[in-house]
């Protein structure tokens, strides 16, 4: 997704991206309702340029979730950018369950 894509909708709650490789700068840039966001990709992880795409979201505050493949939770967690919220990273199967 381009730099500054959904940069200040305020109604989106909830994205689902089938195949993203990448979030850059700003992407979701005080979208302040949204609270998650879900990365299906299962063959490599999306790359998250900066923690800066979610500053004012419910993401960036703690209170939202980013759910990815179950079996690339701990890529995610561990990875550039993506590990600022690690402990916001959940299970696709979580989600789904």
């Amino acid at each position: 997704t381009a730099n500054s894509s959904f940069r200040d909708s305020k109604g989106i709650t909830r994205v689902d991206f089938a195949n993203a490789t990448k979030i850059d700068n700003l992407c979701f840039y005080y979208c302040n309702a949204l609270e998650t966001l879900i990365l299906r990709k299962s063959d490599a992880i999306c790359t998250l340029q900066n923690t800066n795409a979610f500053t004012g979201t419910k993401i960036a505050s703690g209170t939202g979730y980013v759910y990815v493949p179950d079996e690339l939770v701990d890529t995610y967690k561990g990875a550039t950018n993506w590990s600022t919220f690690a402990s916001q990273i959940k299970p696709l199967s979580e989600l789904e369950g």
